[in-house]
């Protein structure tokens, strides 16, 4: 080597070592857990469990009876009680299926608007299934202590509305307009008695109060936007839940919660844009809430769902997969099979996962990366997920650190980095060779860095 080759070599290499010491670009964000929600948002999966007389399969959960033409007619649907037997119910063999489906929490349908209770309630009024079904027991306490010895939080779903109860009117003078939906089936009237509607809130606390005692992680107190916050009391409501459970976290409700750990709740649609703050994408497994295996063509199979779950936690969420039981208790098999494939694949891709940064809270745009991506809360690993097999290489843009290695994570297969020409303020795009063999669901590509990634500025430079 001449002189000149060897100055040239000598002065690449310590800019090399200087850039290193220095690197360009802004390290990648990386937020801070919400204080009291840690557990909520690294868990990634939840299960929903509606579950109720619509079970039976004819109806749709609640709903029909309340529609202006209401079909069946409420006489129709309270019988459906008559066929809720609940003859199979296994909490512990639930518990086993969210376990392997990868689930960390499941929240239970305890009442929904019809009024029908799944615990043996003593509260005057209630209708429940300890009494009015041949089920004839209590099933929420055998769900808690089920979930609870196989690792599974256990939330709580509950409706303040409650179109069974005759203290309950059917339209009060604050009423929230809300989907064109009037005429309450046991409705006393069209307008709130003071006294009745008083005693209709004291039935309600009475059943929080027999609920509490059972600790859930997770409250959804659902059926607001029937009437007013001020009309529901709802500020005494949540003193009253915090005070029994102070460490709840609170997923939909209809009105604030002082002093309260919440979180957003869209459901069926994943946002378009980013959400801020702890939230979770409620989905269902067919098109329903509820059972209804005589009118369900679309069960969701594992690719479907585990393109939604990647892109759910690369957006910083949470996915709520609804699976509907029979009236027996039975799980579908056409909702479970799916569900349990997407857990195997999430168990060969846990790292990615569980306790990760989405991708967007990160700052890596989809301009970065064609995909849903997630990073570790060290900020040293990258995680791509490929939905589709990709062709010759997986291309990045705008980062400026460069990854020691490339693999799959799910086999271990080792990958090619290459980087392309660039310049200090906009990185040459990064290629990282295609995996030789791919995971029939979505693959997932581990880059590792020694430092904490940096990104570079999507600021463009005007020239004047």
């Amino acid at each position: 080597m001449n002189t000149h080759a060897f100055l040239a070599s000598a002065i690449l290499l310590a800019a090399q070592a200087h850039s290193a010491q220095n690197p360009k670009g802004n390290p990648i964000r990386i937020p801070p857990h919400t204080p009291g929600m840690e557990w909520f948002e690294d868990a990634k999966l939840g299960i929903f469990l509606h579950w109720g007389i619509y079970a039976v399969g004819q109806t749709g959960e609640s709903h029909p009876i309340n529609h202006p033409v209401p079909k069946p007619k409420p006489e129709v649907y309270f019988n459906f009680a008559k066929d809720f037997d609940a003859r199979n119910y296994d909490p512990a063999k639930w518990a086993e299926t969210f376990r392997k489906a990868g689930a960390k929490y499941a929240i239970l349908t305890t009442k929904h608007h019809d009024g029908f209770a799944l615990w043996d309630t003593r509260a005057a009024g209630g209708f429940d299934a300890a009494d009015d079904t041949p089920a004839k027991r209590d099933l929420i306490q055998p769900f808690v202590e089920a979930m609870r010895a196989g690792g599974i939080k256990p939330g709580f779903y509950f409706s303040i509305a409650d179109w069974h109860h005759p203290d309950y009117a059917s339209i009060s003078s604050g009423m929230i307009p809300s989907q064109g939906r009037h005429n309450k089936p046991l409705s006393y009237s069209e307008k709130d008695d003071p006294r009745r509607w008083a005693e209709f809130l004291a039935f309600r606390d009475a059943q929080i109060a027999e609920l509490v005692k059972y600790k859930p992680d997770i409250w959804w107190i659902d059926g607001g936007w029937e009437r007013t916050p001020e009309k529901w009391d709802a500020k005494a409501l949540c003193e009253s839940v915090l005070a029994a459970n102070p460490g709840s976290i609170f997923g939909r409700t209809s009105f604030p919660v002082p002093g309260g750990l919440c979180y957003a709740t869209p459901e069926q649609g994943l946002p378009t844009t980013t959400v801020e703050g702890p939230w979770e994408l409620c989905m269902t497994t067919s098109e329903f809430w509820s059972y209804r295996p005589n009118f369900t063509k679309q069960w969701k199979s594992a690719p479907v769902l585990a393109r939604m779950f990647s892109e759910v936690i690369a957006g910083g969420g949470n996915l709520l997969l609804n699976i509907a039981p029979g009236p027996d208790g039975t799980l579908p098999a056409e909702a479970v099979n799916p569900v349990l494939e997407m857990g195997a694949w999430i168990q060969r891709n846990a790292e990615a996962i569980y306790g990760t940064i989405g991708g967007e809270r990160a700052g890596l745009c989809y301009k970065r990366f064609f995909g849903p991506a997630t990073v570790s809360r060290t900020g040293k690993s990258l995680y791509l997920f490929l939905h589709d097999p990709p062709k010759d290489i997986v291309m990045l843009r705008g980062i400026v650190s460069t990854p020691r290695s490339a693999t799959v994570l799910s086999t271990g297969e080792a990958l090619t980095v290459d980087r392309l020409p660039g310049n200090e303020r906009y990185p040459g795009h990064m290629t990282v060779s295609a995996p030789q063999r791919t995971d029939p669901l979505t693959t997932v590509i581990k880059l590792d860095f020694d430092e904490i990634i940096r990104l570079g500025s999507d600021a463009p430079q005007h020239k004047h």
